[in-house]
């Protein structure tokens, strides 16, 4: 009697542990009401480079001049996980089109309410991704272009 007792008292310390694991974990993205096709449109932009690398760089230094936390990086996958403020994560993910253009595709999801079980919403704004993340990618793969200066030929 005294074995089956100790037996039901440590099953249940351990299916209550495992139940308190699971409550911790992060509440479910609730998705935006628009099309993937939309969302695959706005979240997605070809630049006119073949050179992932320098995109990937780019990107980090973006990131990182908006005010993001980079949380992780894959550069043989091609993506770059970031948060900012504890309340927007922003990932992008490079690949190549052809052999003149690369596409970057970023995803943002916000907490609207900054509590620790708030759930968070996908970023469905053209603007947010146009503004926020596109325009100074823009940029700064154009500073960089003309750092590089132009590529000349060798002189025969």
């Amino acid at each position: 009697m005294k074995y089956k007792y100790n037996f039901l008292m440590i099953s249940a310390v351990v299916v209550f542990g495992l139940t308190g694991c699971v409550a911790n974990k992060e509440p479910p993205v609730i998705m935006s009401e628009k099309s993937a096709v939309e969302l695959r449109a706005m979240q997605s932009r070809k630049f006119e480079t073949p050179d992932e690398k320098k995109v990937f760089r780019a990107i980090i230094s973006v990131m990182l001049d908006l005010g993001y936390a980079i949380t992780s990086m894959e550069p043989k996958a091609g993506t770059i996980s970031g948060n900012k403020l504890a309340q927007l994560r922003l990932t992008a993910s490079i690949a190549a089109s052809d052999e003149k253009t690369t596409t970057v595709r970023a995803n943002a999801v916000v907490k609207i309410n900054p509590q620790r079980l708030a759930q968070p919403h996908q970023v469905d704004s053209p603007e947010f991704y146009q503004k926020r993340f596109f325009e100074p990618l823009s940029q700064a793969l154009f500073l960089d272009a003309i750092y590089e200066g132009p590529k000349t030929s060798p002189q025969k």
